[in-house]
Order: C-alpha cells, then sequence, then structure tokens
C-alpha cells in the first residue's frame, strides 16, 4: 500500500467512527421523509382541488338539466345528453388533465338528474411509493321540487305581445305560473292599469309596462322557450257532419255530440244543453249572442278549419266542463293544428265563472274581453295558446284546485314545477 492510499484509508476510518458523520446520515435520512411527506400533502391537496373541482360542475350540470323537467315534453334522452354536455363543457373550460369520465341518468318519473364524474388524476410524489394515479369519483342529483304548477303559455315567439293585458284589464293565477315564449323586448305587456299577477311570471325575451305594480311578482326575463306541451296529444277522430249551419234561436233544447259543418249558432234568448261527447265545429263558428245560454258538463269542443272559432258575447251565459274520460279528457277547448293560423277566439261574456279544463289553441289568439270576472268558479284553467290577451276590465282567475274535480290536467301543464334542487 502506498503512503496516500494508507492517509486515505485511515481517514475513511476515522470519519466512519466519528459521531458527527452518523448526525450528517441521521439529517440527510430525515430529509428525504420530510420531503416525501410535504410531496404527499402536496398531491392530497391537488386530489382534494380536483375532487372539488368534479363536484361543482357535477352540481351545476345535474341543476342545468333537471331545470328541463319544467318543460311539459321534456325528453329524457334530451335531459341526460344536456346534462353530460353541460359536464364535459364546463371540464374542458376549466382544463383538466385526466380525461375524466362523465355520465349522465335520468328518473323522468320522479324528475331527477344525476350526474357521475370519476378520473384517474396522476400523481407527482406519491409515485415513487407506486401510486402513480388516485381515482376520484363524484356524483351529484338535482330534482323539481314544489313549484307553480303552469297556468297560461304564450307560445308565439316572434311577437312583441305574446300576452298582452291591456286597460283595466286583470290576470290572476295566485297559485300557478304564468309564460310568454316571446323573444322580443315586449313579448310580456301590460298597458294602462291592467295587472298580473301569479305565482310565477317568466318571459323568454323582456317584459313591458306602465310602471311598478303591473307585474306581482316582477317577471324573470330571458327563460327558455317552453315546446308545445300538448304537441302529442292527438286529436280527436270525427266523420261527415252532423248538422250544416245549425241555428238556435228562442228555443230550450238538448244537442248531442257531432260535427257541427259550418258551426253553430245559439241567439235570441236560446238555452242549449249539450250532452257529454266530443263536439267537432268545422268551417264554422260556435256563437253564443244575444242573451243565448250555452252548458254542458263533460264536453270537449274541438274546432277544425277555416272560421271555426268560439265566439261567446257579453250577454251570453255560458258554463262548460271538459271530458273527464276520453280522447279528449282535460281538454275543453282543442283547435286542430291544421286550422289555418292567425284566427281569434273570444270571450266576451260576463257570465262565463265555468270554463273547467284547458283551453288548447296552438294556431289562434285567445281573446278575453268582459267585465265580469272570468273562469273564478272552476277548479282549474289552463290557458295553452299561440296568442292570449285581455283588454277592457274582466279579472279571469286561474285556479289550482286540482284535487276538488275528477277532470283530469294533461300531462305537460298544470303541476309540473318550476324549481330545482340538489337532492344529495
Amino acid at each position: 500500500m502506498t503512503e496516500r492510499s494508507a492517509r486515505l484509508s485511515a481517514t475513511l476510518a476515522r470519519f466512519a467512527g466519528d459521531a458527527r458523520g452518523n448526525v450528517a446520515v441521521l439529517f440527510a435520512g430525515a430529509a428525504v421523509a420530510i420531503m416525501a411527506t410535504i410531496g404527499a400533502a402536496a398531491d392530497y391537496a391537488n386530489l382534494l382541488s380536483v375532487r372539488a373541482n368534479f363536484q361543482g360542475v357535477a352540481d351545476s350540470a345535474a341543476l342545468a338539466a333537471a331545470k328541463e323537467f319544467r318543460l311539459a315534453n321534456a325528453d329524457r334522452a334530451m335531459i341526460a345528453n344536456l346534462a353530460t354536455t353541460v359536464a364535459k363543457g364546463m371540464l374542458a373550460q376549466k382544463g383538466n388533465a385526466a380525461r375524466p369520465v362523465v355520465t349522465s341518468e335520468v328518473d323522468a318519473q320522479q324528475r331527477k338528474v344525476t350526474v357521475r364524474i370519476s378520473a384517474n388524476v396522476p400523481t407527482y410524489v406519491m409515485q415513487i411509493a407506486g401510486a402513480k394515479a388516485a381515482e376520484i369519483g363524484v356524483n351529484a342529483t338535482a330534482a323539481v321540487v314544489g313549484g307553480a304548477p303552469i297556468c297560461v303559455i304564450a307560445m308565439e315567439t316572434t311577437s312583441n305581445s305574446s300576452l298582452l293585458l291591456d286597460k283595466s284589464a286583470r290576470l290572476q293565477a295566485p297559485n300557478c305560473a304564468i309564460y310568454s315564449n316571446s323573444t322580443l323586448p315586449n313579448g310580456l305587456m301590460a298597458k294602462n292599469s291592467a295587472m298580473i299577477s301569479a305565482s310565477f311570471i317568466c318571459s323568454a325575451g323582456g317584459k313591458s309596462s306602465p310602471g311598478p305594480g303591473s307585474f306581482t311578482p316582477e317577471p324573470q326575463t330571458d327563460c327558455p322557450i317552453l315546446p308545445d306541451p300538448l304537441a302529442a296529444r292527438p286529436a280527436p277522430a270525427f266523420g261527415g257532419c252532423t248538422e250544416t249551419n245549425k241555428i238556435v234561436a228562442a228555443a230550450w233544447i238538448t244537442l248531442r255530440p257531432g260535427v257541427y259543418c259550418g258551426g253553430l249558432t245559439i241567439t235570441l234568448g236560446a238555452n242549449v244543453a249539450l250532452q257529454p261527447g266530443v263536439y267537432v265545429f268545422k268551417d264554422g263558428p260556435l256563437l253564443v249572442n244575444g242573451g243565448a245560454s250555452l252548458h254542458g258538463a263533460n264536453v270537449g269542443l274541438f274546432f277544425t278549419g277555416a272560421g271555426a272559432v268560439m265566439n261567446f258575447d257579453a250577454l251570453s251565459h255560458v258554463s262548460l266542463t271538459a271530458p273527464a274520460f276520453g280522447e279528449m279528457a282535460g281538454l275543453l277547448v282543442f283547435e286542430d293544428r291544421a286550422s289555418p293560423a292567425g284566427q281569434t277566439h273570444q270571450i266576451l261574456s260576463n257570465d262565463a265563472r265555468m270554463l273547467l279544463g284547458t283551453i288548447y289553441l296552438p294556431q289562434s289568439r285567445l281573446h278575453v274581453a268582459a267585465t265580469s270576472p272570468v273562469a273564478d268558479k272552476s277548479a282549474y284553467t289552463i290557458v295553452v295558446a299561440k296568442l292570449f290577451t285581455l283588454s277592457e276590465g274582466p279579472t279571469m282567475v286561474l285556479n289550482t284546485n286540482y284535487g276538488a274535480t275528477n277532470i283530469p290536467v294533461p300531462p305537460g301543464v298544470g303541476a309540473v314545477g318550476t324549481q330545482t334542487a340538489l337532492t344529495k
């Protein structure tokens, strides 16, 4: 051994036996442990952040999709697709590198939407110990809860007055919701001293009024357009003419269901009772004037063709309830979707306090202009019309006492609900 080698061996021997060297080795080991702990804590914090991010996205997507249940003809597949699309879009904006998987489930019966998000999130320090990734999974369920039943939809989307009240008209819907589908700034309009009061008022566009107090509560704007809730409801079948250009004047008679070609006029104080069933008015109006009366229980009025409209004048007396069973169950008035657009059905009667059921006019305007209450004695009345206008001084009352009658509410209106909430 050379002298140089001997000195090196001696130095190493002294270092090995020196306690100060052991301290250095121990310190190095502790430093590694501390760094590992800090790294694991950083990984854990990152995983918590990712999980919170996922949860927020799942919550938002579930709520957004559940709101679609407010639409009367909400489609299960469409809602599920919307939930997934919203979640993926939000995740993309947040720049998640973990490639999360999004799935959505819809319970149409309970009006619930569940969104699940999962991903294997890479670790940075923990992978040294073999944990290269950690699985993160979250879910959120939102449902329509409570809310106000739907009792009015003015379906026209491009009119400045899809829902219009003028002069001293009043529309009272204390326990239900009123919608205007117009996307224009004045799609929902109250003029002069007219007023709308409801549980919930919503406009797809804007609102217009002369000042505060016209709406109670103040309408929400930029609401989603509600599709026709009765679009899938089949029209009643009918055959050839039962009566043609029928006129009842100054007589008390009972009429049977059938096809009234050219319409039906009831006038000069006549009193007409309608037997239960479906009455088809083809290419002509149902006109009640001259102090005449029309009443019937469990009757459906179907209008088809040019000029097929109802017109109850100011001196008429009208009391009608929709069928409880059959093809027009719950529908008091049903306009053929193939009828010409732009016609007007008028309720001018100062004695039309019983109009129980749904008035469905997909092609036309419903115009109410009376000086006495309209429909206030009905357990419920629902209006789905292309346009809905009230003027003069009527108070039209839309009740929601569904349990007080055996007349069913057509699916898609009534107690659909308007509020959504996370359930878990």
